[in-house]
C-alpha cells in the first residue's frame, strides 16, 4: 500500500468510528440501543456501547498499520479474531460484531483498491470478502445458525456481492433525502427505512423468525412512507420500540449497514454529525 493509499485507509477508519458513534446516538430506533435505552438488548447499554467503539478504535489502528506493512490475508482475518476476543473479554457481550466485520472489509478493500471511485472500491469489498470467507474457519454463531435455517445469506452474501445495501440502498436514500429537505436526522432516518426493508438481517430472523425479518420490511415501509408525507417519524419509532421490545425483536444487521453508511459519507466529506444533545432534542419532542 503507498502513501496515498494509506492516508487514506486512515481517513476512512476514522470516518467508520465516527459512523458508529452517529449510529448509537440516533435516537430513537425501535429494539436497538440508543439515548432512549438498551432497546431489546438487555445485555447491552449506552456506556457499554460507546467502550466497544472505543475498542474498535484499537482493531482499526492494528489493522491499518497491518495494511501498510503489506500483512498477508491469514494475518489481517487473525486481528480481525482477537478484536473479536477482546471484545468478549472487555465486555462480556457481542456489541459491534458486524462492525468489525464489515469495517475490517471496507479498510482492506480501501488499501487494496485501485482508485478511489465507489465502483471500484465496491469490486475490491467483493474480492476481499471472497477470500476471507474462503479462509476464515466458519464458527458456531446465532447469525450462521440462522442463515443455515432460514436460507438466506445475510452479512457474508452481503459482503460477497460488494455491499449492495451500502451502495445501492443506503447511501441513494440519504441522498435523496437531503435533496428534498437539507435534514441530517430525517436522512439518517430515510436509511434507516430503507435498509429495514432490504437487510437479511439474521438477528431478527434468530431472535423471531421470518415473521420478524418481514414485520422489519413491513414497519420499514411505514417508516419511508412517514417521512415521504414530512411527518414526525418520533412517535412512530418509540411506538415500534416499545412493541420490539416486547416482542424480543431487534435489527443487529440493519445497525451495522447504518453505521457503515455514516461512516462512508463522513469520509466522502458528507458527514452525519448526530451528537448526544442532538438526538436528545429530538427524542424529547
Amino acid at each position: 500500500m503507498n502513501c496515498c493509499n494509506r492516508s487514506a485507509t486512515e481517513a476512512l477508519a476514522a470516518a467508520l468510528l465516527q459512523g458508529l458513534t452517529a449510529e448509537l446516538y440516533l435516537t430513537p430506533k425501535p429494539g436497538l440501543v440508543d439515548l432512549w435505552d438498551n432497546g431489546s438488548h438487555a445485555d447491552l447499554s449506552l456506556p457499554k456501547m460507546v467502550a466497544s467503539i472505543e475498542l474498535i478504535g484499537v482493531y482499526f489502528d492494528e489493522l491499518t498499520a497491518a495494511l501498510a506493512a503489506g500483512a498477508a490475508s491469514n494475518e489481517l482475518i487473525g486481528l480481525g479474531r482477537i478484536a473479536e476476543e477482546r471484545m468478549l473479554a472487555r465486555l462480556a457481550t457481542n456489541t459491534h460484531k458486524g462492525a468489525i466485520f464489515l469495517g475490517g472489509l471496507l479498510l482492506t478493500a480501501s488499501a487494496r483498491a485501485t482508485d478511489d471511485q465507489p465502483e471500484t472500491l465496491r469490486l475490491a469489498v467483493a474480492a476481499v470478502a471472497t477470500e476471507i470467507i474462503a479462509l476464515r474457519t466458519p464458527a458456531a454463531s446465532n447469525g450462521a445458525a440462522a442463515r443455515q435455517t432460514y436460507r438466506v445469506g445475510g452479512i457474508l452474501a452481503e459482503a460477497s456481492a460488494g455491499l449492495p445495501c451500502l451502495f445501492d440502498i443506503a447511501l441513494p436514500a440519504w441522498h435523496a433525502s437531503i435533496t428534498r429537505r437539507a435534514d441530517p436526522q430525517r436522512a439518517a432516518f430515510s436509511m434507516l427505512a430503507a435498509l429495514m426493508q432490504k437487510v437479511e438481517d439474521t438477528t431478527a430472523l434468530h431472535r423471531c423468525g421470518t415473521a420478524g425479518l418481514e414485520r422489519l420490511r413491513r414497519d420499514g415501509r411505514m417508516l419511508e412512507l412517514l417521512l415521504a408525507r414530512d411527518e414526525d417519524p418520533v412517535p412512530l419509532l418509540q411506538q415500534l420500540n416499545l412493541e420490539y421490545r416486547r416482542s424480543n425483536l431487534t435489527m443487529g444487521g440493519v445497525a451495522d449497514l447504518l453505521g457503515l453508511a455514516f461512516g462512508y459519507l463522513d469520509f466522502l466529506g458528507e458527514p452525519v454529525r448526530i451528537s448526544a444533545e442532538q438526538a436528545a432534542t429530538l427524542d424529547s419532542r
